[in-house]
C-alpha cells in the first residue's frame, strides 16, 4: 500500500476522509450508506463531496448525528483552464447559499448536456444507447462519464469501466466531451462567498506544477495531499508546495464503490483529523 505518511491511521489518533462520492453523483452507495460505513471505520468526520451537487448532505445529516460522526459540507466542483480539467473541493460552505444552489443547478443542466453530446458521438460510433439508460442510472443525481461507462458494460460494450474509459470516455478517447468550462477562479469565488474553503482534487492526476502553481494565484485554501492517486512521494512533494505558498492539507478515499480496490480504501486512506482542525481555524469568522 502506497499510503504511508498520514494516510493510514496512526496510534489511534482520530482520522477524516474528505473525499466520498454517492448515489447523488457517481457513487453506487446512498448517503445514509456511507454515514453507516465511515461510522463502522471508526471515522471521525466525512465529507460528502458529490460531483456538482450538495444533494447528498440533507440526506446524510440525520444519521450522521445519531451516530456521532462530524459531517464537513463538500463539494467536488468541475472547471477547465488551459484545456484542463481541473476539479475544486469546496468544504465548510453554506451548501444552502443561493448563488452556489443556482451554479450547481446549472451544472446539473450542463453535466446532462455533456452526457447527451457524449451519447450522439457513440451512436456515430455504432454504440447504441441512449440518454434515458444514463438518466436512469444515475437515478436522479449528478450525471456522470460512470453513468454512461455502467450502460456501456451493462449493453456489453466493454468489460469493465476501464475499458469504457480508455475506449470511449478518457480525456484522449474519441467520444470524449470537455466537462463544464467555468474558470476555477470563478470555482474559488463562489465557494469563499459561501463562507468555505476551496482545495485543488488529486493534482497528480492531470495538473502540472505550472498549471498548479497559476491556480494557487487564484486563491486556493489548500491542496488534496492523501489521494489513492498519490504515493509516498507524490504526498511529500505536494505537501512541500502546500507549505511554500502557506496552504491547508486535505485528503481522503475518493470512494465511489465502483472499484474492487475502493472497498479497500474505504477506512484506510484517510487524513489526520488535526488537519481538519487546521482547516477550521481558517475560517472566517463572522
Amino acid at each position: 500500500m502506497p499510503y504511508s505518511l498520514e494516510s493510514v491511521g496512526q496510534n489511534g489518533f482520530e482520522k477524516a476522509d474528505l473525499h466520498i462520492h454517492t448515489k447523488c453523483s457517481d457513487g453506487i452507495l446512498t448517503p445514509e450508506d456511507i454515514v453507516a460505513r465511515a461510522a463502522a471505520s471508526g471515522l471521525a468526520a466525512i465529507s460528502i463531496t458529490d460531483h456538482d451537487s450538495v444533494e447528498g448532505i440533507d440526506k446524510a445529516k440525520p444519521l450522521a448525528l445519531e451516530k456521532g460522526l462530524e459531517l464537513i459540507p463538500g463539494a467536488e466542483m468541475s472547471s477547465t483552464y488551459k484545456g484542463y480539467d481541473i476539479h475544486i473541493l469546496g468544504y465548510f460552505f453554506d451548501y444552502k447559499h443561493s448563488e452556489l444552489k443556482r451554479y450547481l443547478d446549472h451544472c446539473r443542466h450542463l453535466r446532462t448536456e455533456r452526457a447527451e453530446r457524449m451519447v450522439g458521438k457513440l451512436v456515430k460510433m455504432g454504440v447504441k444507447i441512449g440518454i434515458e439508460e444514463i438518466i436512469l442510472k444515475a437515478q436522479n443525481g449528478s450525471v456522470g462519464r460512470p453513468h454512461i461507462a455502467a450502460v456501456l458494460q451493462d449493453g456489453g460494450y466493454v468489460k469493465s469501466f476501464s475499458e469504457a474509459f480508455s475506449k470511449y470516455l478518457g480525456a484522449h478517447s474519441p467520444a470524449y466531451v470537455k466537462s463544464i468550462e467555468t474558470h476555477p477562479g470563478d470555482v474559488i469565488r463562489l465557494i469563499n462567498e459561501a463562507s468555505g474553503l476551496s482545495f485543488i482534487a488529486h493534482p497528480a492526476q492531470n495538473i502540472p506544477d505550472e498549471i498548479l502553481k497559476q491556480l494557487i494565484t487564484f486563491g486556493l485554501d489548500g491542496i488534496e495531499i492523501v489521494h489513492p492517486s498519490h504515493d509516498s512521494y507524490k504526498q511529500n512533494y505536494y505537501r512541500e508546495i502546500a507549505n511554500e505558498y502557506f496552504l491547508l492539507f486535505s485528503g481522503g478515499s475518493d470512494f465511489h464503490g465502483l472499484k474492487e480496490r475502493d472497498d479497500e480504501t474505504f477506512g484506510s486512506i484517510t487524513i489526520p483529523y488535526q488537519w481538519v482542525t487546521k482547516m477550521k481555524s481558517r475560517l472566517v469568522k463572522a
